[in-house]
C-alpha cells in the first residue's frame, strides 16, 4: 500500500492511530520520496517512560539506504504533553544541522499522544541552520 501524505492532519492522524498508546517514549522517522510518498516508517529508538535517546546516526543509516529526499521525525510522549523538552529541543537541532551537511530535508519534528500532535514546521519552530553555522562549527575549535 502506498500513502501520499497529503496534509499534516493527515499524517498527525496516522501516526497517532499507530503509535500514540505506546507506553514508553520511542522515535520513529517517516522516509519520503520527492513526491512525499511513504518510503517507509522505521522506529530508530525505544526509551522509557519519559524519555527516549535519539541519534542521529540511527536516523540517516536508513535514510540513505533507502534514498529518502526528506524525513519527517516522530516523537511520542505517553504523558499527553505535547511540549518538547529540552532533550527534543537538542535532537531537533541535531536533525536540523545532520540533514543540512547530508542533503536530506528535515521536514518536520511531530510529537504524538493520546491527547493529539504537534507539528513544529506548522508552528514555524524547526531550527533554521544556515551554512555558516555549519562552517563555524566545522572551523572554530573552540564550539568542537
Amino acid at each position: 500500500m502506498t500513502i501520499k501524505i497529503i496534509s499534516v492532519r493527515q499524517l498527525g492522524d496516522l501516526l497517532m492511530q499507530r503509535y500514540a498508546h505506546s507506553p514508553q517514549e520511542g522515535c520513529w522517522v517517516v522516509a519520503v520520496t520527492t513526491q512525499m510518498t511513504i518510503i517507509e516508517i522505521f522506529q530508530v529508538a525505544l526509551g522509557t517512560l519519559d524519555s527516549v535517546n535519539i541519534h542521529p546516526r540511527d536516523v540517516f543509516r536508513h535514510l540513505v539506504a533507502t534514498n529518502a529526499y526528506g524525513f519527517i521525525l516522530c516523537h511520542n510522549h505517553p504523558s499527553g504533553n505535547l511540549n518538547a523538552s529540552p532533550a527534543d529541543k537538542s535532537a531537533m537541532s541535531q536533525m536540523a544541522m545532520c540533514s543540512q551537511i547530508m542533503q536530506v530535508h528535515f521536514l518536520d519534528f511531530m510529537i504524538i499522544s493520546t491527547k493529539g500532535y504537534r507539528s513544529y514546521r506548522t508552528e514555524h519552530l524547526l531550527p533554521k541552520v544556515e551554512l555558516e553555522t555549519l562552517i563555524d562549527l566545522w572551523t572554530k575549535v573552540d564550539n568542537m
